[in-house]
């Protein structure tokens, strides 16, 4: 009973599911232990499409979800191929597997911290943290990958 006393005085509360409504589009900053990504990240109901602009050498690759299928693109050069082909440590895997987890996964643990949400669960084999303002991801962190997602809309 003290535990559960205590929680409130330290301003953490267990909170709702996070309800993260599609179609939406934002920007993505992804910082890994040696690279930094910058690109943007939409959303519909039934696929996921990440474009990247930074670093220079990966400026313009387009990497799109779809079903049970994937697609990448960078200039001339594309092919499509089965989603579990794709190891569960691809940056952009990650990012989508725990958002989804976040919204749709029983296992995740919510609390509250003065107007955020934060979700706490695993996406395939890496725990991950999500910041929500309003229903809307901040920050993202899982494995030793940092992102921010800014000019969240939902369209």
């Amino acid at each position: 009973m003290c535990a559960s006393l205590a929680i409130p005085m330290f301003g953490c509360t267990e909170a709702k599911k996070v309800e993260l409504k599609a179609p939406y589009t934002c920007e993505v900053e992804i910082k890994t232990e040696s690279d930094e990504y910058i690109g943007s990240l939409d959303r519909d109901e039934a696929r996921w499409t990440f474009s990247y602009t930074k670093p220079e050498e990966i400026n313009g690759l387009v990497i799109t979800y779809e079903g049970d299928k994937y697609n990448v693109k960078l200039g001339d050069i594309e092919f499509t191929d089965d989603r579990d082909s794709l190891p569960d440590s691809a940056i952009s895997t990650m990012i989508i597997s725990a958002l989804d987890s976040a919204t749709l996964s029983a296992d995740v643990k919510f609390s509250t911290k003065s107007d955020t949400v934060i979700a706490k669960g695993s996406a395939g084999e890496m725990d991950y943290e999500i910041t929500f303002e309003n229903d809307m991801p901040k920050t993202l962190d899982i494995g030793s990958i940092e992102v921010e997602f800014k000019n969240f809309e939902l369209k």
